[in-house]
């Protein structure tokens, strides 16, 4: 069963539960998500066209898109898991210290390895 969020004046659904659920197809997905543009940002467009439904299959990220009640697209957003550095230059001790229990330090580098949430 696919769940849809109605909030206010939008609709969200979950790409993975169409891909899970073979309600719409990976074919029909691919082209509902061919329409989207996003001439601002082409990286946006670009990761919602060409990656989403693979991150989606390997579970390394959660897209949603979102419509107007009367079935406009009007965008998407996604959530990852995205590794990130840190640089301790500029770090206090105490910091540093806050730092070590969520995070890996590489001693070579002088830098914080970790995760983040990164929503596009």
């Amino acid at each position: 069963m696919i769940h849809v969020i109605n909030i206010e004046n939008f609709i969200v659904f979950n790409i993975r539960e169409h891909l899970q659920d073979g309600e719409i197809g990976e074919t029909e997905l691919n082209q509902l998500l061919s329409d989207f543009s996003c001439p601002i940002n082409l990286d946006v467009e670009r990761f919602l066209k060409r990656s989403t439904i693979e991150f989606t299959k390997k579970n390394q990220s959660v897209t949603y898109n979102v419509f107007s009640n009367n079935a406009v697209k009007v965008g998407y957003f996604s959530i990852t898991i995205k590794p990130i550095t840190v640089s301790a230059d500029n770090f206090s001790n105490i910091m540093k210290r806050k730092n070590a229990r969520v995070s890996e330090w590489n001693e070579e580098t002088q830098m914080f390895g970790l995760s983040a949430y990164l929503i596009t």
